[in-house]
């Protein structure tokens, strides 16, 4: 009895090892780009507190906290600076969070604000879902915008998930839909995105969204990387790029990377 005891302590040693858990995630990211003729340089910082601790050893790391329905609290700051005298930096904020219930259902809300230096756009958003089931959730959420020129509601329904693969790969995958409406107009927005993780530690991600608004559409495209060097550290990249038309003639055409890094604990 004494080496069995022995024996399963030694496992259970062994499997806390071998997943990292955390409840704390503090991380930073530099991004770069050009909207349309314009450069830009920007820093960010960001953080999130779990109200328990994440089990890590449901999945890939990356989907840690979903996978474990896990209730947070985040928020996040980015300043970015055009390339051109006298510009003011942008800088953007937002505070959120997400609750899971024993039940299942899911109750997100998140507050935003940019400052541009001549005018401040604020964001508040809603939402209210449930798993499926262990892995796969959907979520309908409620955002109102509001700025010095006008206003914009958005009603979305997304929905996400990861399913294992064989010999420890998984994919995970998004869809969202949503409507828009203006002060003059209303129109759509759709975003589809997948993720493929060859294992626990590394993942591709590829996504794209396109959306109609009176006489103007726009699309984007991004390619991600997430890596785990260890289970408490990650490093993560995007590569970024979109359009902006205007029916009576015009475009505009962004693109970018984004490279950061976050510590688990």
């Amino acid at each position: 009895m004494k080496k069995l005891l022995l024996a399963s302590a030694i496992a259970l040693a062994a499997t806390g090892q071998a997943y990292a858990d955390y409840q704390f995630e503090v991380g930073a990211v530099y991004t770069s780009g050009e909207i349309g003729s314009t450069d830009y340089d920007g820093f960010g910082v960001g953080g999130e507190f779990h109200f328990d601790k994440v089990d890590t050893s449901k999945g890939p790391l990356a989907e840690a906290s979903f996978l474990d329905k896990s209730s947070f609290v985040d928020f996040s700051f980015l300043s970015v600076e055009p390339d051109f005298p006298g510009a003011d930096d942008i800088e953007s904020t937002s505070i959120g969070g997400r609750f899971v219930t024993g039940s299942n259902l899911i109750i997100e809300a998140d507050w935003a604000t940019v400052d541009t230096g001549a005018s401040d756009v604020d964001t508040i958003r809603v939402g209210v879902g449930t798993y499926i089931n262990d892995t796969t959730d959907v979520v309908v959420s409620y955002s109102t915008e509001d700025d010095d020129n006008a206003d914009v509601d958005y009603l979305d329904v997304s929905l996400h998930g990861v399913n294992a693969l064989n010999q420890g790969a998984s994919v995970g995958y998004d869809v969202a839909i949503g409507y828009i409406d203006t002060d003059d107009d209303s129109g759509y927005q759709i975003s589809v995105g997948g993720t493929y993780y060859f294992n626990n530690m590394f993942g591709l991600g590829l996504s794209a969204s396109i959306a109609d608004v009176g006489d103007t559409s726009s699309d984007g495209i991004s390619l991600d990387a997430s890596f785990f060097p260890s289970e408490q550290v990650e490093i993560y990249a995007s590569i970024f790029d979109e359009s902006v038309e205007f029916d009576g003639g015009g475009d505009i055409d962004s693109d970018g990377v984004l490279i950061g890094a976050a510590v688990r604990f």
